[in-house]
């Protein structure tokens, strides 16, 4: 035998196998021979992946049940962890998710025979017959399989293993494969590394050290492959985890220096190795992301807690676990946190909502001055085309009035709201007294508003918004603090913004009120802010955004968190004062919602409902011009107005009575309820239609849907006596103020129609020597946008009849004085009999 060692190669090639067993030759010569021997069918390769490689060759031995030596071929290392704690990697193969283990004490890479089905024989000898591990029991080697893998990042993986006689569900990557390949393994980055015809190929595993379930403890999550998100848009993007197929489990991102891209912390689930992320980015342009970046954790909670959904429920305990976990709160409390509005509910409820609010104190806790601006890039421009710039001399101020202002613009300098300018436009100081005394310090925009290009920014349609809301159990209302002081002026644009002083000029560097184009830049950064969370548990209008949801209140913790994390991370704060957590009953957009149902404030069909039964003919006129107006809805309307209009032919004596008594409050009825109250469709213009008189204000809000004027709403209220003294302009004009902030969510931020039977409303929004009551009204006006259109009081009858439906004595006194122009009611009485 020692001859066939010295003999080498040449000798070999005539060896028999069991010869070259017997003389313990290195393996591939004898395997060379083995290939030449021309007696043999086929040709066989040599597994040879430890060749030239440090480990120890196969060692000849015996095993149970056969007479003759066999080669065996065992583990180099001296001790290794169990299979369990292996590090872990899930790959796909043959469109199946499966771990395979990392054993670098293997010295072979080996599968149970059960991965036969999953890979293809090869024919190729095997290096060992048998293989053995550390329990001593040798278990027979099957022959060579390759398998073809896909890694969670869509690479390919190429591994031939040892295919093994044993029921073991294991595959073990063993180190021959890894040093044939080079592979590194990076166990601070949880993942082993090389390169495939030049191309960097990154295998992700679970860590190592604990005997949980491969993914049951907080992963990494990776991008899978470069990916562009256009700006203001939503990209739903996918990411690799190392977590098992169906695991369910929070995704928290990482902080990043891109402070315009947002990540919003996600219950999903896994499948195929892959998570799915909302990727919203705010940059002004395309943003590029990498391949393989790290975008955050992913730590796995139990399967109740499943993607966030309108319905289900939520364990306090599992919610309260997740937070401590994953988003670490701090332990100090929130220094106004006896201040807070928090709905009914248990301690235990309770305690799980703070802990919770605990880790957003710079978006909750209130700041002296101003709040900081957005990190988000976002800027509001004002687009005046080729507008001469516009330059008002300023108004003369009393002397307290004077320190009012002086004060209010030192206040905003140190806050970095505004700063000295010397452009070329400036608009007059304006101090708006308020109700309880003080003063608001404002900017007269009118002219600037005349010549700016005016933006159109479409809002959802309130029945659906509402609608998505029916049946929520918990509301939540956030509030921002300073809303448009957190969104900065366009630097080119700020010199339009500038206003004049006794100190000198001075311009925004922070939007202000009162411009037109305002709400629009507001909206359209919020919307972008919450996208993806809008309409699946959260609204918003403006700077109130509205959190809901239809389980318990760890699922509302759960929604409300995915919300304070967008704003915090847009550097937003809110004014926690004005917010509300997790309460059961919420007013938004003039609707009352409770767990109940959703049902228009009785503040808007109030003024209908409450209608006085007429006393008098005149009286009767008016209820039935205002039902009149919205026959078209009412189905036999001149059926069941007839014992009404009958007592307005002129043979009939004046005699109320019972059938009277139905047939009017039947009407009222039909007048506030659905479908003649439209829902308001944000897509189509509004119509605002007021009236005044001696007795109070009305008001109608109205849109066409298609099937003619429908109303929205309605209100009316009575004068005070100091508002009854006002002459007919004033008095119109208070309407129009009063109607239009009462709508506020309706008109605001969109153009709309102001229909109003006093012509006189024009010359409001023009003139420039406005004093006292009629300047105030004019810049609380200054931040809408509407036309006037005058309609006569014979055919305003649905805000005439509103405005004077109170008590008969008024009427009369209102029909004398005020009333310059008595309806015709002779047409009107025909079509409604």
């Amino acid at each position: 035998m020692d001859e066939l060692h010295r003999g080498g190669r040449a000798h070999a090639r005539h060896l028999t196998r069991e010869e070259a067993e017997a003389a313990e030759l290195v393996l591939p010569y004898a395997t060379e021979a083995l290939k030449k021997r021309k007696h043999r069918r086929k040709r066989q390769r040599v597994y040879d992946y430890h060749s030239g490689s440090h480990y120890q060759e196969p060692v000849l031995g015996s095993v149970e049940g056969r007479a003759q030596s066999v080669r065996i071929g065992k583990l180099r290392a001296a001790r290794t962890p169990a299979i369990d704690l292996l590090p872990t990697a899930t790959v796909l193969v043959r469109n199946e998710m499966k771990p395979v283990k990392i054993d670098t004490g293997a010295q072979y890479s080996v599968a149970g025979r059960e991965w036969g089905r999953y890979g293809t024989k090869l024919d190729v000898l095997a290096p060992v017959d048998y293989r053995e591990g550390f329990s001593g029991v040798a278990v027979r080697v099957l022959g060579v399989w390759r398998f073809d893998f896909l890694t969670q990042y869509q690479q390919r993986m190429q591994v031939d293993a040892l295919l093994v006689e044993s029921d073991t569900p294991d595959f073990l990557i063993g180190e021959d494969w890894m040093y044939t390949h080079g592979v590194k393994i990076n166990f601070l980055a949880s993942e082993i590394k090389w390169y495939a015809e030049d191309e960097k190929v990154v295998v992700p595993f679970a860590g190592i050290g604990t005997a949980q379930t491969p993914g049951a403890r907080t992963a990494k999550v990776r991008l899978l492959k470069q990916t562009k998100v256009v700006t203001q848009t939503m990209r739903r993007v996918h990411m690799a985890v190392e977590a098992p197929d169906g695991a369910v489990g929070m995704f928290v991102p990482r902080s990043r220096r891109q402070r315009y891209l947002f990540l919003a912390p996600t219950m999903t689930k896994v499948r195929a190795g892959q998570i799915t992320v909302p990727v919203l980015s705010l940059a002004g342009r395309t943003t590029k992301l990498p391949t393989r970046e790290t975008l955050g954790t992913w730590a796995p909670v139990d399967s109740e807690m499943e993607i966030i959904e309108m319905n289900g429920d939520l364990e306090r305990d599992k919610v309260e676990r997740w937070i401590k976990d994953v988003l670490k709160a701090r332990v100090e409390p929130l220094i106004n946190e006896a201040d807070l509005s928090i709905g009914e509910m248990a301690d235990d409820d309770r305690q799980l909502l703070l802990q919770l609010l605990l880790n957003y104190p710079s978006t909750i806790e209130p700041r002296k001055g101003c709040p900081p601006m957005t990190t988000l890039g976002v800027e509001h421009e004002i687009h005046t085309g080729d507008a001469v710039p516009i330059k008002v001399r300023p108004r003369r101020h009393a002397h307290s009035e004077q320190v009012v202002v002086d004060t209010e613009v030192e206040n905003m300098l140190n806050d970095g709201v505004i700063e000295e300018s010397n452009g070329a436009w400036g608009f007059p100081v304006v101090l708006v007294r308020k109700k309880d005394g003080t003063v608001r310090f404002c900017i007269d925009y009118r002219l600037l508003n005349a010549v700016t290009a005016k933006d159109v920014y479409p809002s959802p349609r309130i029945d659906e918004t509402l609608e998505s809301m029916y049946g929520a159990r918990r509301f939540s209302s956030l509030d921002l603090h300073a809303g448009y002081w957190q969104v900065p002026v366009a630097a080119k644009d700020r010199d339009k913004t500038g206003f004049v002083t006794r100190k000198g000029l001075f311009r925004f560097a922070r939007m202000p009120f009162g411009l037109a184009n305002a709400p629009g830049t507001f909206q359209s950064m919020m919307d972008a802010v919450l996208r993806g969370l809008a309409w699946q548990c959260c609204l918003v209008y403006l700077d109130d955004v509205i959190i809901f949801t239809k389980g318990s209140v760890a699922r509302h913790v759960v929604a409300l968190a995915s919300v304070l994390e967008r704003l915090s991370k847009a550097g937003l704060s809110l004014k926690a004062a004005k917010c509300s957590f997790a309460t059961t009953r919420l007013e938004y957009l003039s609707h009352e919602l409770d767990l109940d149902g959703i049902r228009p404030m009785e503040s808007l069909v109030k003024s209908v409902r409450e209608f006085p039964v007429p006393e008098d003919e005149t009286a009767l006129k008016r209820f039935v011009h205002l039902a009149g107006f919205y026959r078209r809805f009412i189905a036999g309307f001149g059926t069941k107005a007839a014992p009404l209009t009958g007592l307005l032919r002129k043979s009939s004596a004046w005699e109320w009575g019972e059938k009277q008594t139905a047939a009017f409050e039947g009407l009222k009825q039909e007048l506030t309820v659905r479908p003649l109250l439209a829902y308001p469709d944000f897509s189509r213009p509004f119509k605002l239609v007021t009236d005044a008189s001696i007795v109070g204000l009305g008001a109608a809000l109205m849109q066409d849907q298609g099937r003619g004027e429908q109303p929205i709403a309605f209100a009316s209220k009575v004068n005070s006596p100091t508002v009854a003294k006002y002459d007919i302009t004033d008095l119109e004009c208070a309407a129009v103020v009063w109607a239009i902030k009462g709508f506020r969510p309706y008109l605001y931020g969109r153009r709309f129609e102001l229909v109003t039977d006093h012509s006189a409303l024009s010359w409001l929004m023009r003139s420039k020597d406005l004093t006292g009551l009629l300047h105030r009204w004019a810049l609380q006006l200054q931040e809408y946008n509407f036309d006037i259109t005058y309609r006569p009081g014979s055919i305003n009858v649905v805000a005439d009849a509103l405005s004077r439906a109170r008590s008969g004595k008024l009427l009369e006194a209102d029909n004398r004085k005020v009333h310059l122009q008595e309806p015709n009611y002779g047409p009107q009485q025909r079509r409604v009999s």
